[in-house]
């Protein structure tokens, strides 16, 4: 009997080594991981400066890769009155124009509850099928139509985050480009490239250039710049779909202030190059969007091919009396 309770503790005192081994083993490749990119970024003489006296390039990378600012600043836009304009231009295959669109419009805000009023509209060409159903001929503005306009009066959860995908195709093409705009870099659920959006992952770390400098954002920050970029070896070679990935983090907050990318892709049913440059804006330590500026095309299953550039303005900003 007390050979049979001296083998269980021994078993499980293997048990518990092996356990650890392995939880070690992980801690070490994910420290070799961090540490393996850390070797790989150009660092400015400004950053190189700012490490002797503090600054961590491992840490910088880690807030690069979990950094949430996008996704809360999108978030706090639900919950606050503003107004903005949109303006929308299409294009055939020979880049004449097809349609354009503006309008102004006014959300407002009571009890975490918004609604959108169209203050002014003006749309030119094939842009709508059915103008007073706003029923479009375009993809695009159909996304832009559900991530920014409420047709009847919209409640939402002040939590932040990114909810799951819903069941149909397009609640799951628009779940997957949140992902890309708010988490560029990391892993998108999309058939035969998602792998190749995780650019600080291996295989993937072996295609870019990273470098951190300094750097000022629109002439008012002064700002830390985190940028990927494809070797010019692997540029025609459709290895990777981040083209270029560029963040700004303002010095003084190491918040994320402006995002600069370019996502491409040509191989079997997906075809796309699309560029977009994203800015935030501060309000009473909260950050919102300022602009949004898109221009690119994509050929994606069972749509139509789209080519397009459009710029949001975000603008008069009032909070919801409390």
């Amino acid at each position: 009997m007390l050979r049979k309770c001296s083998m269980r503790y021994i078993f499980r005192y293997i048990l518990v080594l092996c356990l650890f081994a392995l939880y070690m083993e992980n801690v070490k490749a994910q420290k070799d991981s961090i540490t393996d990119i850390s070797a790989l970024i150009y660092l400015d003489s400004f950053v190189v400066t700012a490490s002797r006296q503090g600054f961590d390039t491992d840490d910088f990378i880690k807030m690069v890769r979990t950094d949430d600012s996008f996704l809360e600043a999108f978030h706090n836009l639900r919950f606050i009155s503003y107004r903005s304009t949109n303006q929308f231009t299409y294009f055939d295959k020979k880049q004449r124009v097809r349609a354009v669109y503006l309008d102004t419009i006014q959300q407002t805000v009571d009890q975490n509850c918004r609604t959108t009023d169209f203050i002014a509209a003006l749309d030119e060409g094939s842009y709508f099928k059915k103008r007073k159903s706003r029923k479009y001929n375009y993809f695009t503005s159909d996304m832009h139509d559900r991530l920014f306009y409420t047709h009847h009066k919209t409640c939402d959860d002040p939590n932040p985050k990114l909810k799951n995908a819903g069941s149909s195709r397009f609640e799951k093409y628009v779940f997957e480009l949140k992902k890309l705009i708010f988490r560029p870099g990391e892993p998108a659920d999309v058939p035969f490239i998602g792998d190749k959006t995780s650019i600080f992952t291996e295989p993937m770390i072996q295609f870019y250039d990273f470098k951190i400098e300094s750097d000022t954002f629109k002439d008012n920050f002064e700002c830390y710049v985190f940028e990927a970029s494809v070797k010019p070896e692997f540029e025609n070679k459709n290895k990777v779909v981040i083209k270029h990935l560029k963040t700004y983090f303002d010095k003084s907050t190491f918040q994320v202030i402006g995002r600069d990318y370019q996502l491409q892709y040509s191989a079997g049913l997906y075809q796309f190059d699309v560029n977009m440059i994203i800015e935030l804006l501060k309000l009473e330590e909260k950050y919102y969007p300022a602009s949004i500026q898109y221009e690119g095309f994509w050929n994606v299953p069972i749509k139509k091919r789209e080519s397009s550039k459009f710029t949001l303005q975000f603008f008069d900003y009032k909070k919801q009396s409390s």
